[in-house]
């Protein structure tokens, strides 16, 4: 074999080889989801985590019977977006993901941010 096929040889490996890498790479970042405690009957909390070092992430709460979504909270890694079904799928939103992110208590901090958000206090009158 010539020098020159040799390189296309090798070069052609390389190239498969950095594909399935990259492949590989973003299959890995992501989990699967897990339940975090929930305390409404009926219904379900879980979590997935989709990379920046468990910065980027997805909550849904479900109906447990339906598996129908009622809200969704995200974390693109920086912003915190909030979707509730009822509200069709517009999403809002809603702050910076660092007070979530990095709380000691995450997941106590994001079914936290999750309540507030599904049963928002009515204003106090003055």
């Amino acid at each position: 074999m010539t020098l020159p096929g040799i390189l296309r040889r090798t070069l052609r490996h390389l190239g498969a080889a950095c594909w399935l890498t990259a492949g590989m790479a973003a299959h890995v970042g992501a989990t699967g989801a897990y339940a975090l405690d929930w305390p409404h009957a009926g219904e379900a909390l879980t979590y997935r985590s989709c990379g920046c070092a468990d910065a980027c992430w997805v909550a849904e709460v479900r109906d447990r019977r339906t598996k129908a979504l009622k809200a969704r909270l995200r974390c693109d890694c920086e912003t915190l977006h909030y979707q509730q079904a009822s509200a069709g799928p517009r999403e809002s939103v809603v702050g910076a993901c660092e007070p979530i992110n990095g709380s000691e208590r995450k997941p106590e901090a994001l079914r936290e941010r999750l309540e507030l958000l599904l049963n928002p206090k009515p204003a106090r009158p003055e």
